[in-house]
């Protein structure tokens, strides 16, 4: 009896480079508004995670709502948080680390 018989088949990962095309190298604002649009699709999935947490606790207060579904949702804006709140600490150590060389 193989043990691996209920595992799910692994599927490739997709290659996002296209190899065959050589990519042209982005100017700084272009990549500046791509770093700042990433930010912002971070801290807005933090929100709308602590939204949907407050939601479900609404809901529960309310006597409507599943105690399950809550705990998961602010489990899961427990983690968004601690992302957002990683790559902001990443963030301003990078740019004091660029400040401080710029003597």
């Amino acid at each position: 009896m193989n043990v691996f018989s209920n595992a799910a088949t692994p599927t490739a990962i997709p290659s996002t480079i296209d190899i065959a095309a050589p990519q042209k190298p982005a100017d700084a604002t272009t990549q500046g508004a791509r770093f700042a649009a990433e930010l912002s699709a971070l801290t807005d999935g933090a929100a709308g995670a602590v939204s949907a947490a407050d939601s479900a606790a609404a809901a529960v207060a309310a006597g409507g709502g599943d105690i399950a579904a809550a705990a998961v949702a602010r489990a899961k804006a427990a983690v968004a948080l601690a992302i957002a709140s990683a790559a902001a600490t990443r963030v301003s150590q990078a740019v004091n680390s660029l400040l401080q060389t710029q003597v």
